[in-house]
């Protein structure tokens, strides 16, 4: 705790015990502590209110001093990596500059349908002179659009081509197409009109160009266990169907066909074996219970 607010508290607690004192006089007038306590607590009060003014005049003729910042080792700011060259420095843009044009001058325009420029003349203009809205006519046509100035442009300078070895290109701009749905509409801000796509214009996109970026290779074959073998197979079975089977070489011998013994002949009631050989079926017999009567003897 600084001084000062000590010196405050102080002050504070013998206001409070001056108050104290004087609400004991006013109860009991006959109260003598309190009477004699009062003029020590009135003269601790000035002797502290003197403190506390030396104090505060003290205060505000010394300010506290500045810390002392001690000033950088190095500036980064001197480092060659933060510094920036003027090569590096990119040129300031240049400045826009957009050309006014008056009715009757012969301009190029967007045409809505196609947003391609083609010759055209201001009939009328309206706006402000800083976003003034041109309305033009196409050369060669009777359509009339309204167009914002970043849409309009000066046609390009042929005396400058002439003055120029560079022969200027034959191919002019040809006129615009005329327009494909009657109910097109054309407003100051809003233009609908049905889309113009030129087919022939259209290029065919090959399966397979450079610029389609690498074409997947196609999959190696798997190599299965027992291919050669299966191969070998395959080839013995193909000699086999063309050729057919083998056939006996000329006067080999022969094997006779033999009739097996143990072979069915076809006759109804055959059997396999000589015909009435071996002993024939035997029924099974019929296995009876034996009843004892009541007359029989159980000793019989």
């Amino acid at each position: 705790m600084s001084d000062l607010a000590q010196l405050e508290q102080e002050l504070a607690e013998a206001e409070d015990g001056l108050n104290t004192c004087t609400m004991a006089l006013e109860m009991d007038p006959r109260d003598n502590d309190a009477r004699d306590l009062i003029p020590t607590f009135k003269s601790q009060i000035a002797d502290l209110k003197a403190q506390i003014s030396v104090a505060k005049t003290s205060q505000t003729a010394a300010p506290p001093p500045p810390p002392n910042y001690l000033p950088p080792k190095y500036d980064m700011s001197k480092h060659p990596k933060f510094q920036t060259s003027a090569a590096d420095v990119p040129p300031p843009p240049p400045e826009e500059t957009r050309v006014t044009f008056n009715v009757g001058d012969s301009v190029q325009a967007k045409y809505s349908a196609d947003r391609q420029w083609y010759p055209a003349t201001i009939v009328a203009k309206t706006g402000s002179s800083s976003d003034p809205v041109y309305t033009v006519k196409f050369t060669g046509y009777n359509e009339k659009e309204q167009k914002r100035k970043h849409e309009v442009r000066p046609v390009e300078n042929n005396k400058k081509r002439k003055a120029d070895s560079t022969p200027a290109p034959t191919n002019a701009i040809p006129p615009p197409p005329p327009p494909v749905s009657p109910k097109a509409t054309s407003h100051a801000t809003v233009i609908s009109a049905a889309p113009l796509i030129d087919t022939t214009a259209l290029q065919k996109k090959e399966p397979s160009k450079v610029s389609d970026g690498p074409t997947r290779m196609a999959p190696a074959p798997k190599k299965l266990k027992g291919q050669k073998a299966l191969e070998k197979g395959k080839s013995s079975w193909n000699d086999w169907q063309k050729s057919g089977p083998k056939k006996p070489a000329i006067g080999g011998s022969t094997k006779l066909k033999k009739d097996s013994q143990f072979r069915t002949p076809d006759l109804p009631g055959a059997k396999v074996g000589f015909t009435g050989s071996g002993k024939p079926m035997t029924k099974d017999q019929v296995r009876t219970k034996w009843n004892f009567g009541k007359t029989d003897d159980p000793e019989d």
